[in-house]
């Protein structure tokens, strides 16, 4: 792509880390794909530049480094898991050589990375592009999103660049705060860059365009854009998203991707009422997308060879999603797909209880293998008071109780992850100790097939932000800063991850995750899998890991290949992954 210029109105980039984070990072950018094809239908020319893809983190890390990295890490990971300690010359060869591999590993990485960021930069300053659009994400993909601005602010100072995916929609204002970006787009963004778009059209200069976006954001014809004010940061009017305005996303280019295609079947939540959770800010209104539109872009994605699935509305309601498996079903088509489940209210009484097996069963036939649902926490004050759930343990274990019901009853498998966050605010309610006995025991209760464990992050907009006193936060000014460009990263010790002053009920940042890890370690020792997720099962089943036995494979495996930047599992692993879409797709055709 980078050997040629084409003449495009809009480049749209999807930043990324320096090395893998997941399996998952390949997967088909449906959010890139919905913008071109929704901004294309106004009659603008746009390029997507992916480099979450195989090839892209390949070049990074010289080859040789790479396979030693893979060494160093499986003779520590094997002595972590057996439980043996390192001692005597081992350990002082291993441990050190590991260090400083890792060391070395980044510094060439980062010289890589930076080489290619200048590159782009060039293209995109010949392309004849007069805004570029980056997704932004987390910790080092941000970073580098950064230097790609500040490398394009030097080459094509003319080119308007506008941050958006999930950093603008959660952190606003801090994303301008750095004098970086232009613009930052927070919620659904097709609108706003059309709308942009259509204004670079008539302006001559990048201020003039800046000064005409100022002008309509305020008299609030454009929306959903952090934009500069004179020394001010404002945010414009948020508009209603509306799930059935959403395009069928186009894919040009599938190389090195990862064919499972995220289907947005909703948006926002239906609760909208958890006091940690930012789905509420991003989208204040809850909709769902109709049943029949959904299955239509299932089936345009079925043509192109593409048989598995994971729906992204974050609650999903049973019946909406029943009335999809219908139609699913009624046609006959056969897909995989994995989804985010919700906790039915009252699910322990007998008549409704019935009603989620039923649907449920009528779910699994359609082709769900996989669910996630948000626990977070095993006692009911903790879920009432700091959690604003909605919903007692009771429903949690009855729900899941259901699907498993379910499952066995057709006689097909169904993964289920659970996640809880832990440490969490307790007000004094219950200590730590026996909150974490009580999350121990829900997962006991519910035996999911992996447990999520997740530290508490009061983000901005959420309650235990407004009101973190209350919750017992502390949090110092450059918190949402710091937030921007942090490196989660569950295989870093973590004595090795970057502080952060945030604390909580008298627990640091570093003391808050080791109690995390503690609850994490007290899980694993029980025999449950950790931090596996359900877009993670649907890779591994797909790729023939099986059972408990397999999940521990598949974490263990892609493990080793993100610690050390050797990703021939992951790359292989891909390709089952493809061919199995592509067989299920080939089902259809039948």
């Amino acid at each position: 792509m980078l050997g040629e210029t084409l003449s495009v109105d809009l480049i749209l980039w999807n930043s990324i880390a320096k090395r893998r984070r997941s399996p998952s990072d390949t997967f088909l950018e449906n959010g890139l794909g919905m913008l071109k094809t929704y901004i294309e239908k106004q009659g603008f020319k746009v390029e997507i530049v992916d480099w979450a893809r195989s090839e892209y983190w390949k070049k990074l890390t010289p080859r040789s480094l790479s396979r030693l990295n893979r060494f160093l890490s499986e003779k520590l990971l094997s002595r972590q898991v057996s439980g043996l300690s390192i001692t005597g010359l081992l350990s002082k060869l291993i441990i050190p050589f590991f260090f400083i591999s890792q060391e070395i590993t980044l510094v060439i990485q980062k010289r890589r990375m930076n080489v290619m960021l200048q590159k782009f930069a060039e293209f995109i300053r010949d392309s004849g592009c007069q805004v570029l659009g980056i997704k932004t994400w987390y910790g080092d993909a941000y970073v580098n999103a950064i230097t790609l601005a500040n490398y394009v602010k030097m080459l094509a100072p003319e080119i308007l660049i506008v941050a958006g995916g999930p950093h603008p929609s959660i952190y606003r204002e801090a994303i301008l705060e750095n004098d970086v970006f232009d613009i930052a787009v927070t919620g659904e963004g097709e609108k706003a860059l059309t709308y942009i778009l259509a204004l670079a059209r008539h302006t001559l200069s990048k201020n003039e365009l800046k000064e005409k976006i100022v002008s309509e954001a305020s008299l609030g014809n454009l929306k959903n854009i952090v934009y500069r004010n004179d020394d001010s940061i404002k945010i414009s009017i948020l508009d209603e998203s509306d799930a059935n305005k959403k395009e069928i996303p186009t894919y040009d280019n599938v190389d090195g991707k990862t064919l499972i295609h995220v289907v947005v079947d909703s948006l926002g939540c239906q609760w909208g009422k958890c006091n940690f959770c930012v789905h509420s800010c991003i989208y204040p209104k809850h909709t769902i997308r109709n049943p029949q539109s959904v299955v239509d872009e299932i089936e345009e994605m079925i043509s192109k060879g593409i048989g598995i699935f994971r729906f992204a509305g974050s609650s999903s309601s049973l019946a909406h999603v029943q009335e999809i498996a219908r139609l699913l079903e009624k046609k006959e088509i056969s897909i995989t797909y994995s989804m985010f489940a919700l906790s039915e209210s009252r699910a322990s009484d007998q008549a409704i209880y019935s009603r989620i097996v039923e649907s449920y069963k009528l779910l699994v036939r359609s082709g769900l293998r996989a669910v996630f649902i948000g626990g977070e926490a095993g006692d009911d004050r903790i879920l009432h008071h700091m959690m604003g759930k909605g919903l007692i343990v009771d429903d949690i274990s009855a729900t899941i109780r259901a699907m498993r019901e379910a499952s066995f009853e057709e006689g097909l498998p169904l993964d289920i992850g659970l996640s809880l966050i832990y440490p969490s605010p307790t007000m004094g309610i219950i200590s730590l100790e026996e909150l974490k006995t009580a999350n121990i025991k829900l997962v006991e209760q519910t035996n999911p097939d992996s447990v999520l464990v997740n530290p508490p992050a009061p983000f901005p907009g959420v309650l235990w932000n407004k009101e973190r006193k209350q919750f017992g936060f502390e949090l110092d000014e450059s918190f949402t800063r710091e937030m921007l460009e942090y490196d989660y990263v569950l295989y870093k010790p973590t004595s090795l991850w970057p502080d952060i002053k945030m604390n909580l009920e008298g627990m640091n940042f570093k003391q808050i995750l080791e109690e995390c890890q503690s609850l994490r370690k007290s899980l694993e020792g029980r025999g449950y899998v950790t931090e596996v997720t359900d877009e993670h099962f649907l890779m591994m089943r797909a790729a023939g890991y099986k059972g408990k036995e397999g999940a521990r494979k598949f974490k263990k495996e892609s493990l080793l290949d993100i610690i050390s930047s050797d990703y021939r599992w992951i790359t292989q692993l891909e390709k089952t992954v493809n061919q199995e879409s592509r067989a299920q797709a080939l089902i259809n055709a039948r």
